[in-house]
């Protein structure tokens, strides 16, 4: 596998109890790009995303991290290289917002180690900023709201200094104002080396933020295969997109700059 890619599904069927929600997976992700996941709901998005982050085993096929296939790393070695947002935050209602980042640390620490070194200060006090909870930090997660929750959770994430980044449908509890911070955040984490995988139902922040976007395609009574994958400008079709939700969508070119190649999708 070349160095430059940072994750590779070679054949991945995943599900549970041994039945396939999703198969025959197989997609290389480079180094430093954001990878879309998109579908119908109930396409197995969160599923995959699962199990790529080994929250769930495959039921057929293979997962490699820098060429190392997933299955055989250690969990602490695991932990420096892979963060996982999911869509639902269930957190502990006692824990500060800055006590809840702290946590994503604790893959860089011993198991006797208590109080976070200088380093663990730097990469919690970045991720505060990053994520613009500067003014939250010393609110309890019970104090804030579903959006902040969220926030708070990302930047338990990038605390951990992670290679790859898994999100879950990161803008789904997310206003305008937050949507427009996350979007600036993933373009700058990619120009820093980061690679991100988000499952995403929003089209247009597919096409402003992603490299390359996998769509699944929901199958009556059998698992979702891959409908397509590669980058949003030459997939993200009128006929795909017809294909993949079972609906008319619009794509609107941005007509307000000649040498704009910005598009929007809308009912």
């Amino acid at each position: 596998m070349p160095d430059t890619i940072a994750l590779q599904l070679d054949n991945l069927s995943a599900g549970f109890a041994c039945r396939a929600v999703v198969e025959d997976v197989s997609i290389s992700v480079s180094k430093g790009t954001v990878m879309g996941i998109a579908g119908a709901n109930g396409a197995g998005k969160s599923t995959l995303l699962k199990t790529i982050a080994r929250l769930i085993p495959p039921v057929k096929g293979k997962i490699f991290i820098d060429g190392s296939e997933l299955c055989t790393m250690p969990l602490p070695e695991l932990a420096q290289k892979i963060a996982y947002v999911a869509q639902d935050i269930s957190s502990s209602r006692d824990l500060t917002v800055e006590e809840m980042v702290a946590l994503g640390r604790n893959p860089h620490q011993k198991w006797w180690q208590w109080r976070s070194e200088g380093k663990d200060k730097a990469a919690i006090e970045q991720a505060i900023k990053a994520t613009e909870l500067l003014d939250l930090r010393q609110k309890a997660i019970a104090e804030i709201s579903g959006g902040e929750r969220q926030r708070a959770a990302i930047a338990m994430s990038l605390a951990q200094e992670p290679a790859i980044l898994l999100l879950d449908e990161p803008t789904a509890h997310l206003d305008f104002k937050h949507q427009k911070s996350l979007l600036q955040l993933l373009l700058r984490l990619k120009s820093e080396g980061m690679t991100v995988v988000t499952c995403l139902h929003d089209l247009n922040f597919i096409a402003q933020v992603c490299d390359q976007v996998l769509c699944l395609k929901k199958n009556s009574g059998a698992p979702s295969t891959p409908l397509f994958a590669g980058p949003p400008r030459d997939v993200l079709t009128a006929e795909n997109l017809q294909s993949a939700f079972d609906t008319e969508l619009k794509i609107i070119r941005d007509s307000s700059d000649s040498q704009s190649s910005s598009i929007y999708f809308g009912l």
